[in-house]
């Protein structure tokens, strides 16, 4: 049996009610319906459902919302879908309608003490292990890897605003350690009930960097870090008088009343306390282990494929193919070629300073390299090379009664200024430093 402290609760008014079960039913609905893949191992348990549930989203956006464009959902890591939006829609809408009729079958209960306190919890536990999970994935320099060869060579006017965005933050890897162990400690912090307004509060800060990094720079997960900042706002009312005082009227502030769920026995609170550590221990070592597991193949300091790194063409010969004649993006426009992570990607730059992404097979035996395009199955290369000798590297294909030979140059790509520059204490512009 559960010991819960003896205090009056003042009845609640019918707004804060209509509230509560709203945000109850809101969030709670979201959760089950986007468990967004954070707690190890439920993704089992969410594919049970999920197909329809996929299923009733497609049908409403198609046969009640009249949405022409078809929302499917799509598992390519954007979030901001019709499908998503559809489902926040269909919530929003559930959850207002929940909500008047809750408080009207239950017109005389007074308040929601317990459930209050259990969806305080939820969401406290929610955020917490998804900060682990985010804050893993930046320690690890998967969500922000380093910069590969083929972003090095994108250009900023054919950089869409995400990739810009992507490629300013993979630069620095003090900057993700920075923000992955801070996003670490706020999960830390709302795991414990005594530190988590400290942990809200912190949170509410990153996230509305969060916010202006996500709709300025456009990127696809507007929708989820909108929620997540709903979710903290949430949190945060419970101690809003509180946080006003302390911060703003320069009042004393009284310790919170938010006493923890117990047993009677003194045992079993033992082994609640044990086994919430072990929940904790278990989501940091899952997820940084996972994560650093996964970013291995995207980091081209860890392993690096055959040929990895960044080549000019110096020159394309060939016997009789009439330059003229051949269609645009053909091989006679390329420029740069970069071998990039994870292995088996590859781009070359076109004359125009656009890219052209191509799928890379490598014989290191055979010495054969196979390039082709997902998109145009024609669009297809196989050259066969010699091993880099004095920065230079060979390609050659044969074609019916003609040959082709390119010469490329291997380019260091550490000699260029974004990543030859070290961290300088003086800037000197008088002494002829360059910014």
């Amino acid at each position: 049996m559960i010991a819960q402290p003896n205090q009056t609760i003042a009845p609640w008014s019918l707004f804060k009610k209509l509230a509560f079960c709203f945000f109850f039913i809101f969030f709670l609905l979201y959760i089950f319906l986007n468990p967004n893949d954070i707690i190890p191992y439920t993704y089992f348990l969410h594919n049970v459902y999920a197909g329809a549930c996929n299923t009733f989203i497609t049908w409403l956006a198609r046969d009640v919302f009249h949405i022409v464009n078809p929302a499917i959902k799509f598992y390519n890591g954007s979030i901001d879908t019709i499908f998503g939006y559809v489902t926040v829609l269909f919530i929003f809408i559930a959850s207002l309608f929940g909500s008047v009729i809750w408080v009207a079958v239950g017109r005389k209960t007074n308040s929601y003490p317990k459930l209050y306190k259990a969806l305080i919890w939820i969401l406290r536990y929610y955020l917490a292990v998804s900060w682990i999970a985010y804050g893993s994935i930046k320690i690890a320099r998967l969500q922000f890897p380093p910069l590969s060869p083929d972003v090095l060579l994108q250009t900023y006017g054919n950089s869409s605003p995400k990739e810009l965005a992507w490629a300013f933050m993979g630069y620095s890897a003090g900057y993700n350690y920075f923000l992955g162990f801070t996003e670490c400690m706020v999960g830390l912090l709302l795991f414990f009930r005594r530190t988590s307004s400290l942990g809200n509060v912190i949170a509410l800060g990153i996230l509305a960097n969060v916010l202006a990094f996500d709709y300025s720079f456009d990127v696809n997960v507007k929708l989820i870090a909108t929620l997540l900042m709903a979710m903290t706002l949430f949190l945060l009312t419970k101690d809003i008088g509180r946080l006003i005082n302390f911060f703003l009227l320069n009042k004393t502030v009284t310790p919170a009343n938010d006493e923890p769920f117990s047993f009677e026995n003194k045992w079993k609170n033992t082994i609640l306390r044990i086994a919430k550590y072990a929940f904790i221990l278990f989501i940091v070592v899952f997820d940084l282990r996972g994560y650093f597991a996964r970013a291995r193949q995207f980091d081209g300091n860890r392993k690096k494929p055959a040929l990895f790194g960044v080549y000019k063409i110096e020159s394309i010969n060939t016997h009789k193919t009439i330059l003229e004649e051949l269609p645009p993006g053909s091989v006679f426009q390329w420029t740069e070629l970069a071998i990039s992570v994870p292995e088996g990607n590859a781009c070359v730059v076109m004359n125009n300073n656009s890219l052209k992404y191509f799928v890379l097979k490598l014989d290191t035996v055979k010495k054969k390299m196979e390039l082709y395009d997902k998109t145009d199955t024609a669009d297809r290369y196989t050259f066969f090379y010699a091993p880099p000798k004095d920065s230079t590297l060979i390609l050659q294909e044969k074609w019916p009664g003609d040959s082709l030979t390119i010469d490329l140059r291997v380019l260091d790509i550490n000699k260029l200024p974004l990543l030859n520059r070290k961290f300088r204490w003086i800037i000197d512009h008088n002494a002829g430093f360059k910014n």
